[in-house]
């Protein structure tokens, strides 16, 4: 039996994860800013399993291919935090 074709994804699905995408990819940019890190430190957002969770997930802006988005060189404390991942 032949695999169903792909489908094509409608606007509001293509809308939905652009809005993913630049969602995620400011927040991985607003990880390279030490105050930042000092406020989600203070919430006690990185002893939060929940949270630890997503920043593992946000692991895939390691890839060059999504690394290439990234346009603050001062990100690279991002991968710093992998350790707590």
């Amino acid at each position: 039996m032949d695999p169903p074709p792909p489908t094509i994804p409608s606007e509001a699905d293509k809308e939905a994860n652009q809005v993913r995408f630049e969602t995620e990819l400011e927040f991985v940019q607003c990880l390279a800013n030490p105050f930042y890190l000092q406020s989600l430190a203070q919430q006690g957002l990185l002893a939060d399993e929940a949270f630890l969770n997503y920043l593992t997930y946000l692991k895939y802006w390691h890839q060059p291919s999504f690394a290439r988005f990234i346009q603050f060189a001062a990100s690279s404390p991002f991968r710093s935090l992998s350790p707590l991942c």
